[in-house]
Parts: C-alpha cells; sequence; structure tokens
C-alpha cells in the first residue's frame, strides 16, 4: 500500500506545477522518532504481536516554486510533489505576513491550496507533512505588489480648419487639420477621405495622410470630407464637412415646339421644332419616340436633327422625346404629345404592280402596296381569279393581303380582280395575267466574282451552272471590258477558262450561259495593279482670269507621273463656296478645271489625281479669294 500512494505522489509531482514566475524555494525537515518492537514471549503457547500503525515510509514536504502576484490576486500553492503515507496528515500555514493583511489558507489539508494576497508585501507559508512516528516541514515565500497605475489617455480632438464649400470641378480645395490637438499633447496623425453618394462620383485627392491635403472634384455633386486625428495609442476622433463641387457651365434646356393634334391624311408629315431650347455651341441632338399607337411604323425623317418630321400612320397618341447632349456629358430632354385622328373618308386610290406573262405552274406575286387613303384609314384587300378559258385551274395564297401569290396550272389567260376598301368606302382594280409553257432559265454563279491581280499573272475563273429542266448547258467566254493596249485572251469553252493579264486596268471577263432556249450573262471584275508604280504628282495648279462673281475662272493643273502613265490620269475636281456648298458641276475629268463663282469669299479647290496603276490618289488643295 505504501508503495502505491509513493509512486502516485511522485507521478502527480512531475505533471503538476505552478505557473512561471519567481517565488521563494522550499526547505524541508525531517523528524523519525519511529521504533518497531517485536516482543515474542510464552512457554505453551506463543503470542504474535503485529503493530499496523508502524510506518517506514520516509516522509518528505515539497512546495513548488510560488509565482509573484499582485495585490488582490490569489496565489495559488502546490504540494503535490511531496512524499506522503497513507497515515499521515497534511496541514498548510502562513508563518508571516504584512502587517495588517487578514490572508487565510482556505483549506489547511490539502496539497493544493491558495489563498488571497490582500496587502503588498512578503508572504511565508509553511507545509507540515506528520505521521505517529514522523513530521517533515517546507518552506516557501513569495512577493506580493501593488499593481502599477497605468497613465491616463484622453481623445484628441479631430477639427477641420473651415474651407471653400462650393468649388468648380478640377478646382484645388486646400484641406487643413492644423486646428486639432491632444490634451496629453501626444503626436497626431492625420488621414483623410472622400466620398459621396454611392461612391458614384470621381475625385482627386492629394497627401491622403498630411495634416494639409489637396481636394479636387471631377463630378459634378455633394462630397463627404473626413478627416481622422490619432493619438498613436488608444484613441482616435473622425469629423466631416461637406463640399459641393456645382455646375458653372451654360444652360442646357430641350424644348419641343410641335402641334399636339393632327388629322391623319394620304400624307401624314408632321414637323418637328427644337425652338426655345438653349444650349452650349457644341451638343447633339436626338429625336425618339417614347410610345406609338399599336401596329405603328413611324420613322423619324432625321433623328439627329434640330429640326425634323415624322410620318404618323395610326390613329392615337405619339409620345416624342427630344434630348440634347453637349460636350460635357449632359442630357436635357422633353417630351410632347401628338394626338393623331382620322378626317373625313374618301374613296382609297388602288394602284395594282403585277407582270403580265407568267410560266405555267410559276408562282408571281401581285401587289397593291401603293394603294392609298387621303384620309389615312387602314386599307383592306380582297383577291380573286378567274380564268377566262373553261378547264384553266390555278392556285392563290394570301388572297386577303395587299400582295398575293398567284401561280397558274394551264396555258392561257387569268383575270384578276382586287377591292380596297377604308371600311367606309371601297373601289376595284382588274387586270390579266397570261401563262406561257414554263421554261426555267440557268442558275449561274462566278468564282471569283471580284478580285486583284498583278500585272502578268495568270487567274482561272469558274462556272458554277444549273437548269432546274435538265437542258444541256453551253457556255461562251467573252470580255465585255479590258483595257486598250492589252492583247490578254480568255482561254476555255467550258465552264473553266483562264486569263493572263499581260497590262495594269480594270478587266471585265464574260460568260454566256445557254440552256437553249434562254441565254443567261454572268461577269467578273478584276482589278489588276502593276508590281511596283508610284503616285502621280500635283506639281501646280494655276488660276486665269479675274477672281471676281459671275466672271468664269479656269484653273490648269501641272500633273506629273514618274511611270509615263500621263495619258491615263483621271481627274477629280471639287469646289467648295465659303458656306461649305459643294458647286454642282465642278467634278469635271480634265486637267483644267472652268467654273464662275457665284458668291464672294475664300473658294476651297480640291484636285485628286490617280494613274491607270496606281492606288494612291494625289490630292492638292488652293484657296481661291473671290471679290
Amino acid at each position: 500500500m505504501n508503495k502505491r500512494l509513493i509512486l502516485l505522489a511522485l507521478f502527480l509531482g512531475a505533471t503538476l506545477t505552478a505557473c512561471g514566475g519567481s517565488g521563494g524555494s522550499s526547505a524541508t525537515a525531517n523528524n523519525n522518532n519511529s521504533s518497531n518492537s517485536n516482543n515474542n514471549t510464552g512457554t505453551d503457547s506463543s503470542t504474535d504481536n503485529n503493530n499496523s500503525n508502524t510506518d517506514n515510509t520516509q516522509l518528505e514536504a515539497k512546495i513548488s516554486p510560488i509565482q509573484s502576484v499582485y495585490t488582490g490576486a490569489t496565489v495559488k500553492l502546490i504540494g503535490t510533489s511531496s512524499v506522503v503515507s497513507a497515515n499521515a496528515t497534511v496541514a498548510w500555514s502562513i508563518t508571516a505576513k504584512p502587517q495588517n493583511s487578514t490572508a487565510q489558507i482556505a483549506d489547511k489539508s490539502s496539497l493544493l491550496n491558495e489563498f488571497v494576497a490582500d496587502v503588498a508585501g512578503d508572504y511565508e507559508v509553511q507545509l507540515t507533512i506528520k505521521s505517529a512516528s514522523q513530521e517533515s516541514t517546507a518552506k516557501a515565500s513569495v512577493k506580493v505588489t501593488d499593481k502599477p497605475v497605468e497613465p491616463t489617455n484622453r481623445a484628441p480632438k479631430a477639427v477641420i480648419t473651415p474651407f471653400k464649400e462650393r468649388a468648380v470641378k478640377s478646382e484645388q480645395v486646400t484641406l487643413s487639420a492644423k486646428d486639432s490637438s491632444d490634451p496629453d499633447g501626444d503626436r497626431l496623425s492625420y488621414k483623410w477621405q472622400v466620398s459621396s453618394a454611392n461612391n458614384a462620383l470621381d475625385f482627386h485627392l492629394i497627401n491622403p495622410e498630411g495634416e494639409y491635403a489637396v481636394f479636387a472634384g471631377r463630378d459634378y455633386g455633394v462630397f463627404t470630407i473626413s478627416l481622422t486625428v490619432h493619438d498613436g495609442k488608444t484613441y482616435s476622433e473622425t469629423v466631416t464637412k461637406q463640399i459641393e463641387v456645382y455646375d458653372d457651365r451654360p444652360e442646357l434646356k430641350a424644348v419641343i415646339s410641335a402641334p399636339t393634334e393632327v388629322i391623319l391624311g394620304s400624307v401624314n408629315f408632321v414637323e418637328l421644332k427644337s425652338e426655345g431650347s438653349q444650349y452650349p455651341r457644341a451638343v447633339t441632338p436626338l429625336w425618339s419616340f417614347d410610345s406609338k399607337p399599336s401596329g405603328s411604323q413611324a420613322k423619324m425623317a432625321t433623328p439627329s436633327g434640330f429640326i425634323t418630321s415624322a410620318q404618323l400612320d395610326k390613329p392615337g397618341q405619339y409620345q416624342i422625346r427630344f434630348s440634347l447632349k453637349d460636350e460635357y456629358g449632359r442630357v436635357s430632354e422633353a417630351t410632347h404629345t401628338i394626338t393623331a385622328k382620322y378626317g373625313e373618308a374618301r374613296t382609297p386610290l388602288v394602284f395594282v404592280d403585277a407582270p403580265e406573262s407568267t410560266k405555267i405552274n410559276e408562282a408571281i406575286e401581285l401587289s397593291a402596296k401603293r394603294s392609298t387613303d387621303a384620309s389615312g384609314r387602314p386599307l383592306t384587300y380582297a383577291w380573286t381569279f378567274e380564268p377566262r378559258e373553261p378547264g384553266l385551274t390555278y392556285s392563290v395564297s394570301n388572297e386577303n393581303t395587299d400582295t398575293v401569290t398567284f401561280t397558274p396550272h394551264g396555258e392561257g389567260y387569268y383575270r384578276y380582280s382586287v377591292k380596297v376598301s377604308n371600311g367606309e368606302l371601297s373601289d376595284t382594280a382588274t387586270g390579266m395575267v397570261k401563262a406561257t409553257p414554263e421554261n426555267n432559265e440557268p442558275t449561274v454563279s462566278i468564282s471569283p466574282r471580284i478580285s486583284v491581280a498583278l500585272e502578268g499573272q495568270t487567274k482561272v475563273f469558274e462556272i458554277s451552272a444549273e437548269d432546274k429542266d435538265g437542258d444541256p448547258l453551253t457556255y461562251q467566254w467573252s470580255f465585255s471590258a479590258k483595257p486598250e493596249i492589252s492583247t490578254a485572251v480568255i482561254n476555255g469553252s467550258d465552264n473553266r477558262a483562264s486569263i493572263t493579264f499581260n497590262e495594269v486596268g480594270n478587266y471585265v471577263p464574260n460568260c454566256t450561259v445557254s440552256d437553249g432556249k434562254v441565254e443567261v450573262d454572268i461577269s467578273a471584275f478584276i482589278q489588276v495593279r502593276a508590281v511596283q508604280n508610284g503616285a502621280p504628282t500635283i506639281a501646280a495648279l494655276d488660276a486665269q482670269g479675274m477672281l471676281k462673281v459671275g466672271t468664269e475662272v479656269q484653273l490648269a493643273s501641272t500633273v506629273v507621273d514618274a511611270d509615263s502613265h500621263t495619258q491615263h490620269l483621271t481627274y477629280f475636281w471639287t469646289v467648295t463656296e465659303p458656306s461649305g456648298k459643294v458647286i454642282e458641276g465642278a467634278a469635271v475629268n480634265d486637267a483644267t478645271l472652268r467654273f464662275t463663282p457665284a458668291v464672294s469669299g475664300d473658294h476651297q479647290v480640291k484636285l485628286s489625281v490617280i494613274d491607270e496603276k496606281s492606288a494612291a490618289v494625289a490630292t492638292k488643295v488652293v484657296t481661291l479669294s473671290v471679290e
């Protein structure tokens, strides 16, 4: 039993330790007054005396190091590393403590104990372990000090020095925190921040962590300036002020001038003006519809003009919107409602577009789309067909629309009739279509259709043709156009042909495809360029004659072409009056321009020249001051 107690004490002493810190070490004193007495006496009988209270375990009191604490803290007493026998007793005591201390050990008979250090000073504790024959004591000391009083710290005061609270866009405004202070004299740090509604506005902030900062708003609106000062320890304070970046630009205002009611007719154009609008010199106008009557196809004639017109096609309300957008990105909008009504009913005017003949079993379209109604009412259509010869059949679709599809199934004449009505009045138009025996012409395509080649290059062309009737096809190649000096020929007699281009210029090879009944022509276009060729140079433009209104002016050009192609030059002249108007008839394809100015002022004369081999254009512009 004693061996088990000793092992348990050793295990607890190894695992249970006190918290770190300084404290007194323990000293142990042992008194062993045990004695064993065995008395064996007797003659006829024997007596066996066994003293069960005799304990041979060597007691040893031990106190683990005690951690220094502040006044009011609990001092932990740990004696679990002591050697204790089964019949030994444990007693703790405070053998020394500061004057006025009332500290007491809570449970004096436990190896784990504690007391509250109520007064600063030196404390000494003693652990006594005693059995019937032994006693062991250990002492330890602990120093208790008052907890140091931390110095108090007060919050700083953040102050934004008054600044200009209204500024224009990009104007720099100085922000100052110089009036901020700290009651403890601590050194302050600064942080400036800028915000706006949803943080949608742009800005620029210089030196955001300095005592002074510079703000510039890049958008119009209200910005919130915040300043946070920190004392470098615990406390900070934040204050805010607002600044408005206001719009100092010219006023932008859109106004619509238009009627509020119109009577629909055959032509329903309504003029829309922007009279009364206010805007700076650079502005973009735009007209649009917010809403239209159901089925309306109304459109603006010139959506991007200051004046436009709209063709109203249905009765009801038209919501018009006019917007102005200036160079700063500002937008001003105005809306206007126009109510369209029908006028007095009139008989529709009926117009029919129809072919005079078609092939048997070939579908054709007959259209009355061009029919009109002066009152602007919607039109309805009713088509009927009647063969002139008995026994002829036909098929028709969409006979209640403005365009009907008609297919004759026999040779002969077919009479058609269309009744056009506006719901109150109507009119009818009739006509005749002749059906002849059918023959489908070949469908033809050529590859390449449009291309570019270099002088001396050979290209191959291929015809893809199909005849629905299965008729055999023939092919005949020829040139529709080529340079005058070119000797190029087409090599080929079927659907494939090749051409070697020996001169610079434009070539148009043509192929005629025939099914023996119908011929179909198809052409290709090839621009042949010189391998190396320079653009012509306009050396001079010389004006001849008096530069006066109503007097003919002659302008002669001197053009040099390094490739000796002056005989094939093409001239493009334009004359622009001071108002920007281009004089009609001034674009003369000649080296000399003749025109008669109609107004005084500076006229811009522009000449562009190109030779037959060059893709580059030579251009020269002169100004003629007409009196």
